[in-house]
């Protein structure tokens, strides 16, 4: 048997000395009053004799006036300090055997149902083992049709690297939707105007003119509405990959406007519908433009960032993914802190324009590639506290590395990584820390998630 040497209660604990300033927290007090029962808690004497007030706390006491229990001893629910058993309080509690020897404590092997790893045991259970599933991945793309996508080739980069990415095997399982801006009004935009109310989400009202802006592009919708339903729902690829080349092929950049706001909103309102009907998936926003907001009342980056924030703020949470293909498009940055994806990705049209774009999408599909499923046990519901998550090397069965559970991404490790749920109220999936999902990915190892046996932490 392995005898470990357990840590032994200070000397001050065992003499039940513990020397502090008296009186209660924060108090001032003489000599005269030094003697008062209420000083020390109760629990101690005062003694102000050196001109200093100093309490010596009864043995199981301590702090400033002796108001708190001393290491190894509870508080009864009565304000009264009693000794935990040492048994209990320090082998017990580390699932190790408890030996009283010579007056001490000592812990020794792993109690029967544990098992000793790291320096540690952990309960020996039969757990059911589930192969990591990646959480189901859908983009929805807002593509700008405006005229100014014609120049320089953008227009016919853009669909063609659009095109290669549906059709390759390596987004296969990846849902993709899609929609254009502008569109034609389904309403009628107003002409003649006295004052901007007069034009709506058409204006301003041009002075001199008396005619509303908007009338200028009877091709292009301010209205969110007519953007809030996709031209191709969100499918798997590849099953929907013919109805979205199929989109691409058959449109044209002609559009008069580049309406911005609008166009977002109804996005937003479609896939925040989108992941509410499907909380166990992660679901993009991904907005691609070669320019600033024009036309309409309400178009500009600042409003469209706030409609990126709420998107990303609701639960479930949906980030905006921003691509500008251009120069000059540095404010979209503001879309994309605000849709909580950083910065947007600029496509640098003096270089190979499909090649950037497709490097941009593949990168947002990588932002998925360390978020798996929350298997279902065989039998009852799922225990959130009764999961696990292991790395497997599929070259070498007999490597195996037990991940720790952080509670949230703050509890992350720099070095030694974790893993942690989407939500410790109403869990949905669960996630890699960096350092575990880059080790994951540059050592090529599976995953593999346990259920039945109690979370490990740290």
């Amino acid at each position: 048997m392995r005898v470990r040497k357990s840590l032994v209660l200070g000397a001050a604990a065992v003499a039940g000395l513990f020397l502090s300033a008296c009186g209660p927290v924060g108090s001032n007090h003489n000599q005269e009053t030094c003697s008062g029962a209420e000083f020390c808690s109760g629990h101690g004497l005062c003694d102000d004799t050196s001109g200093v007030e100093v309490c010596t706390c009864d043995t199981g006491y301590s702090g400033v006036a002796c108001q708190d229990c001393d290491v190894g001893w509870v508080d009864n629910g009565s304000g009264i300090c009693t000794q935990v058993d040492r048994c209990t309080y320090e082998c017990t509690a580390q699932n190790r055997e408890c030996i009283e020897t010579a007056g001490d404590v000592v812990c020794g092997d792993c109690l029967e149902g544990y098992y000793e790893e790291g320096d540690r045991c952990y309960e020996s259970c039969a757990a059911e083992s589930h192969a990591g599933e990646l959480v189901p991945l859908d983009l929805y793309v807002m593509l700008d049709r405006s005229a100014s996508m014609q120049d320089v080739g953008k227009w016919s980069a853009v669909v063609a690297a659009l095109e290669g990415f549906v059709q390759s095997p390596d987004t296969e399982g990846i849902g993709v939707g899609l929609q254009f801006f502008p569109l034609a009004p389904s309403g009628s935009i107003p002409s003649g105007c006295a004052s901007d109310a007069d034009c709506g989400l058409y204006g301003p009202c041009m002075p001199g003119f008396n005619t509303c802006a908007g009338s200028f592009a009877q091709d292009t919708s301010c209205d969110p509405a007519d953007y809030e339903q996709p031209l191709v729902p969100i499918q798997v690829l590849p099953g929907v990959s013919p109805a979205i080349t199929n989109a691409l092929s058959a449109e044209s950049a002609e559009g008069s406007a580049t309406p911005t706001e609008p166009a977002f909103a109804g996005a937003a309102v479609y896939a925040t519908a989108w992941a509410e009907s499907n909380p166990d998936h992660l679901t993009f926003i991904v907005f691609a433009t070669d320019g600033e907001p024009t036309g309409c009342s309400t178009n500009s980056v600042a409003g469209t960032a706030d409609l990126a924030a709420a998107a990303a703020t609701a639960s479930p949470s949906v980030k905006t993914f921003v691509i500008g293909v251009g120069g000059e498009l540095g404010s979209l940055n503001q879309i994309a802190s605000a849709g909580d994806t950083g910065q947007a990705y600029l496509v640098d049209t003096g270089g190979n324009v499909t090649q950037q774009f497709i490097d941009a999408l593949n990168e947002i599909r990588s932002t998925g590639a360390c978020l798996f499923q929350i298997p279902q046990p065989a039998q009852g519901t799922v225990d959130f506290g009764r999961i696990n998550v292991n790395l497997v090397d599929p070259a070498d069965p007999s490597f195996g590395e037990t991940v720790f559970n952080v509670t949230t991404e703050a509890g992350c490790d720099p070095s030694t990584g974790g893993w942690y749920y989407d939500s410790t109220d109403d869990p949905q999936m669960i996630l890699l820390c960096s350092a575990t999902c880059d080790k994951v990915r540059l050592q090529d190892l599976d995953v593999e998630i346990l259920v039945g046996c109690s979370t490990i932490v740290p």
